[in-house]
């Protein structure tokens, strides 16, 4: 089992989800500092970083941090809402700077449910579009599924949508939801009752 460490590069976020207990708070990591984090976790022995956010991918150190991590003989993933990804040529200019996994964050199959938790039109077609370049490009990705009121009655769907559509996606990860952070707290709709 791979050691892996967590970089988070920026709060910052394009989307709003309902549950997020990580909302933007307007902080980046500066370079320095990127290279220390990275340093870091090469000096504990761990295997691979897994970089997030808020965003990674509007991060303006995620390219830089890529290289780094690459060059200090790290796996790279990162934990994304498939926003950017979605455009291959981006994602392509990732996993040739050392990206070789995903995370993806999926809340439901039904594309309505998934932009009413997001709160950004069109995101599930992110995902799928995402999912169909990493496919193409080679490389591997997770399903992060946060638990919620409005997708608890069909979980069960999505893992199907996501093998029928995309049959190289392996694994999921079910998040149960803190119902006392942030926005979960603003909304208290979005808590389930399990």
């Amino acid at each position: 089992m791979a050691n892996l460490g967590y970089l988070q590069l920026t709060r910052d976020c394009k989307q709003a989800c309902r549950f997020c207990s990580n909302p933007p708070s307007g902080v980046d990591l500066e370079l320095e500092e990127m290279h220390g984090l990275i340093d870091d976790l090469v000096g504990r022995g761990y295997d691979g970083v897994i970089l997030t956010g808020g965003e990674p991918t509007i991060a303006p150190l995620l390219l830089p941090a890529v290289h780094y991590a690459k060059s200090r003989g790290l796996f790279i993933r990162m934990i994304t809402n498939g926003h950017r990804i979605a455009e291959r040529e981006f994602l392509r200019e990732l996993v040739e700077a050392g990206l070789t996994h995903v995370h993806l964050s999926l809340h439901s199959s039904r594309a309505i449910v998934h932009d009413f938790l997001t709160q950004t039109p069109g995101s599930h077609g992110h995902i799928d579009a995402a999912l169909g370049h990493v496919a193409a490009l080679g490389i591997t990705a997770d399903i992060n599924t946060v638990i919620n009121a409005f997708n608890s009655d069909h979980l069960d769907e999505t893992v199907r949508w996501v093998v029928a559509q995309h049959p190289h996606v392996r694994h999921f990860v079910w998040n149960n939801m803190d119902p006392n952070m942030n926005r979960a707290e603003r909304n208290p709709d979005v808590i389930p009752r399990l």
